[in-house]
């Protein structure tokens, strides 16, 4: 039986166990993007088993469902389980695999079919379980993964609540003397209320789990991140707990513009500080002598496959090297055309089906879950690239090409298209009319959900993708609209049977956040107000057979397998990669400002892995990097790009042959100050420490600043023409409320704290104002001195009296 002990996780012996492994996704409750399916209505668990019910009945809905639970995991997956090193796996679990959903608080006649399999599959490979209970009745956030999407209603429904103290007791009554259970975990990502809220069920259901069994650790899950809400747990009374955290750096644009191996060098590195990233929750973690499982992460996704193998083990090892247990997600994802590609959340995914390369359907696709920040051909497309398009029969035939973009409530689409192009290979003759766009002929336009903003002549600086020869179609949100939203445009084509055509194009993101960017060829033309979904190789459950559905479920379990073949070679490797052992960053870093350009000067790293160094400018200190040079030999560089009287920012990298350096210090030209009364943009600051940028799904998009901590500060440079008092609104968000901020001017505060409310989210904005400032002439240094933590800031207007 494992326990805790300070921050180790301990055998009966009192020997530390460094748990490593995975976990079970989608089996006792389903995602469907993890099986390549949904659609149509159909999206969740809950959907599902609602449509199978009404279509064939209860029981053969269950019969069903018992059938896939039997087929998405096997021996073989045990198996290759261990082979990846494992000795842990999480085990989501939905609340209706042990309760009967029509009898509450009674057992299903096969409560612990699947629970118990599992423990005995692991026990003879030597692997621990940990049970997760990942979708409580009424669920405890609006997510699917919950099993019902929209839901939500644990917190408020005391008979879902008081159901899941009974669900606990079951699991504790027949699990307390299993030494396999490593933990039990009460509520996955608990984060439907506030953190308070969730302390108190957690709390509650700890106590439950305690009255029947004292031995098993217990879990404590964060609140987005943040484990504040419950104390220190010992001084409650806790014993043999542990936190749980669910990081996912770079995935949910936290990182706007790094590429996944800046944002895990950093994430496990500790930042250019050394204290930001896994070092801030190892000093939280030692200063309480609690120890953690990071429950959940995503680390080789979109990363590459060799990249991708050995970030995936730097994270594993990174993790145990503070003693952490581990389980990524997830262990498998499949899609009908399977493939590991670019790196998919699965280590083990199904093998490439050829079936799925000639083109009816989705055909190019690129989000920002995938790889934000993309600039790519629709070859490169890095969800999904389909070149070569083989229509099958013979005569002509009528197509759609559509082009379809949008994104999640509170979050911002820009994306930018250009050269649409269908050829014939055999004639070279060009299908698509008006590919290179300049206006909206030819095109119709597509309204699935909310309104769009489509711009056919788009020239925008900067947002034009690579290889782009002039105007783009660039689609975004309109101010003012909130909601999800979701459309494009699209034409009809004429395709000859027999024939082979090459499809291509460029797309880019220009700083979009939970955005996706998609294009189609389908053979009925899309409707207004209905998604386009691909179904290529999906099966409709609203109206396929018995026959076809059982086919699907039965194939789960005989599909040939891909396993990502990065982290088959480096989960198991007796050697670490290199991939983060990195050179020193260069110091000394100075600029020269001149006629011919910005000379840069900085002192040579001396080590011998050192192949040169990587230069970056920015035009706001707090924005981001753009490569100007790469792999400079000598120590000194000279921008002779830099536009006369800008502001520019500075940094340089040391480059080796498998990694590189933190940036070095910045270096700026002579910085202006903005004159007032004016807009100031939060990430156009000129001095800060402690904060991070992070993309924002306020309107206008673009930055916010984040991760504020007590004392943490952030500087604007200023003028002033006319001396008065000015007023000052304030761009906020927090999740949580803050004690906030103080307004300094000139090393004097100006403002005392001005508290940030919770506004209902992260990205929830807010304006809020201060009392008024009196400015003389001339130039001033404004500084906001963070005095709480967990707030946001987007913008901050200085307007007269």
């Amino acid at each position: 039986m494992l326990k805790s002990d300070g921050t180790k996780w301990v055998d009966a012996d009192g020997k530390q166990v460094l748990l490593k492994g995975t976990n079970l996704g989608n089996w006792l409750v389903q995602e469907f993007w993890m099986m390549g399916q949904g659609g149509n209505g159909v999206t969740d668990q809950c959907t599902l088993e609602a449509k199978l019910t009404e279509r064939f009945g209860y029981e053969e809905k269950e019969r069903l469902i018992k059938l896939f639970r039997d087929s998405w995991m096997s021996g073989r997956d045990w198996d290759q389980l261990k082979a990846f090193g494992f000795n842990v796996v999480r085990l989501p679990i939905l609340w209706s695999v042990i309760e009967d959903e029509k009898k509450p608080k009674t057992l299903r006649a096969d409560a612990w079919k699947y629970i118990d399999w599992s423990i005995a599959e692991a026990k003879k490979r030597g692997i621990y379980v940990i049970l997760d209970l990942h979708g409580a009745a009424g669920g405890q956030t609006p997510n699917d993964h919950t099993g019902c999407a929209g839901q939500n209603k644990y917190w408020t429904d005391a008979d879902a609540q008081e159901r899941t103290r009974w669900l606990w007791q079951q699991i504790a009554t027949r699990y307390k003397d299993e030494p396999v259970v490593a933990a039990y975990d009460p509520l996955n990502e608990p984060w439907g209320s506030t953190p308070d809220a969730m302390a108190t069920r957690v709390e509650e259901l700890y106590k439950v789990i305690r009255a029947i069994d004292p031995k098993h650790i217990v879990l404590l899950p964060s609140h987005y991140g943040s484990i504040d809400a419950y104390g220190n747990p010992t001084d409650k009374g806790f014993t043999n707990v542990a936190f749980e955290l669910h990081p996912y750096p770079g995935l949910f644009g936290d990182r706007p513009g790094d590429t996944p191996y800046m944002v895990h060098r950093d994430w496990l590195l500790c930042g250019q500080t050394g204290a930001a990233g896994v070092c801030a929750y190892n000093k939280q973690l030692s200063d309480l002598k609690i120890p953690l499982l990071m429950g959940e992460f995503q680390p080789w996704q979109g990363a590459g496959v060799e990249l991708g193998g050995q970030i995936g083990r730097a994270t594993y090892d990174t993790f145990a090297s503070y003693g952490w247990a581990s389980t990524s997600w997830s262990y498998k994802v499949v899609s009908p055309a399977g493939g590991t590609g670019n790196g998919t959340w699965g280590m083990v995914t199904n093998a490439v089906n050829a079936n799925f390369d000639t083109g009816v359907g989705l055909v190019a696709k690129a989000s920002t879950w995938d790889c934000a920040g993309w600039d790519a051909s629709f070859a490169n497309a890095c969800a999904k690239n389909v070149t070569t398009i083989k229509v099958g029969g013979s005569g002509p035939k009528t197509y759609y090409f559509i082009i379809k973009s949008g994104a999640l409530d509170g979050s911002d689409p820009d994306v930018s298209f250009d050269k649409i192009s269908i050829i014939d290979t055999a004639t070279s003759a060009e299908v698509i009319k008006n590919g290179d766009f300049g206006s909206n002929t030819d095109w119709t336009t597509l309204a699935i959900d909310g309104t769009l903003s489509l711009n056919f002549n788009d020239k925008t600086a900067g947002k034009s993708p690579a290889g782009s020869d002039g105007t783009v179609l660039r689609i975004a949100r309109p101010a003012g609209i909130t909601g999800a939203i979701n459309g494009g445009v699209y034409q009809a084509i004429t395709l000859q049977g027999g024939k082979t055509y090459t499809l291509s194009g460029v797309f880019k993101d220009n700083g979009s956040t939970n955005t996706w960017a998609e294009m189609y060829l389908l053979d009925k033309p899309p409707l207004p107000g209905k998604d386009v979904i691909d179904m290529n190789g999906k099966v409709d459950f609203t109206t396929a057979t018995v026959a076809e559905i059982e086919t699907l479920f039965k194939s789960y379990a005989t599909q040939p397998y891909e396993a990502h073949p990065g982290l088959v070679k480096w989960l198991i490797s007796p050697t670490a990669p290199e991939v983060f052992n990195l050179p020193a960053r260069p110091a000394g870093l100075k600029l020269t400002e001149g006629v011919g350009g910005n000379v840069l000067a900085w002192n040579a790293v001396p080590e011998a892995k050192v192949i040169g160094y990587n230069v970056y400018r920015s035009t706001t200190m707090g924005g981001n990097y753009v490569k100007l040079a790469d792999k400079v030999v000598a120590a000194t560089f000279t921008d002779t790009t830099a536009a006369v009287d800008a502001t520019y920012f500075y940094v340089v990298t040391a480059v080796a042959a498998a990694n590189e350096s933190f940036y070095s210090d910045v270096a700026s030209t002579t910085i202006k100050s903005v004159a007032v009364p004016a807009t100031l943009q939060a990430e156009a600051f000129t001095a800060m420490s402690g904060i991070q940028t992070e993309t924002c799904s306020d309107t206008g998009g673009g930055l916010n600043l984040g991760h504020f901590d007590a004392d943490d500060y952030v500087e604007y440079k200023i003028s002033i023409a006319t001396a008065g008092n000015f007023t000052i609104d304030y761009r906020v968000a927090s999740a949580n409320g803050s004690a906030g901020f103080e307004v300094w001017v000139d090393g004097v505060k100006a403002v005392g704290a001005m508290a940030v409310p919770n506004t209902g989210g992260w990205q929830t904005w807010v304006t809020q104002t201060s009392v008024p400032v009196a400015l003389t002439t001339g130039e001033h240094t404004l500084r906001l001195k963070s005095v709480g933590k967990e707030w946001n800031l987007n913008w901050l207007k200085v307007s007269a009296q």
